[in-house]
């Protein structure tokens, strides 16, 4: 039986009022396991705030503004209702919520007045995706539109969160990869490492209900970008020796930005720490790799950064404009140019690296 997206919306405000993890982690571990097959996933990406899994390129591509419009337009709410609340909470959605449970909602009129569920919403956010060309911004308007017409208040409130990208309920990925390890009984770091393999903790819930032995094995695909291993903070430098062994590598803090490279014979795509590609913005490192890694497949993690005529570092400020740049790119390379710096091969050949020690994949780089 399909989900009702309320449900979900009820298990987040119980989440959000609740400030022990432990309990959190149990609240969403129960609720995976009423989920169907094919709503895991959805259901995961919407209680992280996110509309599609971290690996997908699609966006909403909506601004603040075309959903501002839409909701002035169904609530007929004055918007000094939006702006108290905002005031007061700090929220988003919670600022939406009060709108709604003012207005007087202009419904379509239909016979019955369905409930959504989770697949609906996941639908509807795929309608929005894919609609571009000319009259799309009054097109996305009106799914938008449709979508909030069948939500109540609460649904509503974290329709928006959803659409803006910022749940603000506490509950981030790593308590979702604990959840999951609960509700399926794996081991949390089998789970932590099928995240990384698979780059969606929302594709390893879906996995997971099938047997934790699913989870294991798992291999990188070139041009699917894999999770970012983060660092650790270490109070000084003994500490972080300590952790390994007495022994470790040392790389200089350049103000840049951190990148995915996948190669595939003569393809290269280029990807930024949250996993859009980037690949268009920045020509000069395609190239690079292109004329200096002879692998035919290969996944590298490093850092790039914008440098002035002299080949020293400028701010951070000047990378990111290439980094947005989609438009006029071989101007914008002449004017900010940038460096690589690799720093870790996570793939090779067919061959998944990172069970093998830094010194070894550090070798191979």
């Amino acid at each position: 039986m399909a989900t009702l997206f309320k449900t979900l919306t009820e298990v987040l405000e119980k989440v959000e009022a609740n400030k022990k993890r432990t309990q959190t982690v149990t609240m969403v571990a129960d609720f995976l396991t009423t989920l169907e097959p094919d709503e895991l996933e959805p259901a995961v990406s919407m209680i992280l705030g996110i509309a599609f899994p971290k690996w997908s390129q699609k966006t909403l591509d909506m601004s603040w503004a075309t959903l501002n419009t839409v909701l002035k337009r169904i609530t007929q709410v004055n918007w000094g209702v939006f702006s108290e609340a905002f005031s007061s909470t700090g929220d988003i959605g919670s600022a939406a919520k009060a709108l709604f449970e003012k207005a007087k909602m202009k419904r379509q009129i239909t016979l019955i007045q369905q409930q959504l569920t989770i697949r609906e919403v996941r639908n509807s956010l795929e309608a929005i995706a894919v609609t571009s060309g000319s009259g799309s911004k009054e097109k996305k308007q009106r799914l938008i539109e449709a979508l909030f017409s069948q939500a109540d208040p609460t649904e509503g409130k974290y329709l928006v969160k959803i659409f803006v990208g910022e749940m603000r309920t506490g509950f981030h990925e790593g308590l979702m990869e604990q959840a999951v390890a609960k509700a399926f009984n794996a081991p949390l770091q089998t789970v932590q490492q099928a995240n990384m393999a698979l780059g969606d903790i929302g594709e390893v819930a879906a996995l997971a209900r099938t047997g934790k032995q699913a989870l294991t094995n798992l291999g990188f695909t070139v041009f699917r970008p894999v999770k970012l291993m983060l660092a650790q903070v270490a109070d000084n430098v003994e500490e972080a020796l300590a952790e390994y062994g007495g022994k470790t590598a040392f790389e200089y803090k350049y103000d840049g930005a951190r990148i995915q490279i996948h190669k595939q014979g003569s393809e290269v795509r280029v990807y930024s720490r949250r996993l859009t590609e980037v690949t268009h913005s920045l020509p000069e490192i395609v190239k690079a790799i292109k004329t200096n890694v002879a692998a035919k497949e290969a996944i590298l993690e490093g850092e790039v950064i914008a440098i002035d005529s002299a080949g020293f570092p400028i701010p951070f400020q000047h990378l990111m404009r290439r980094f947005k740049r989609i438009r006029e790119v071989a101007d914008a390379a002449e004017k900010i140019p940038l460096k690589l710096f690799l720093f870790d091969i996570l793939y090779l050949e067919g061959e998944n690296l990172i069970s093998l020690p830094y010194t070894k994949r550090r070798q191979i780089l």
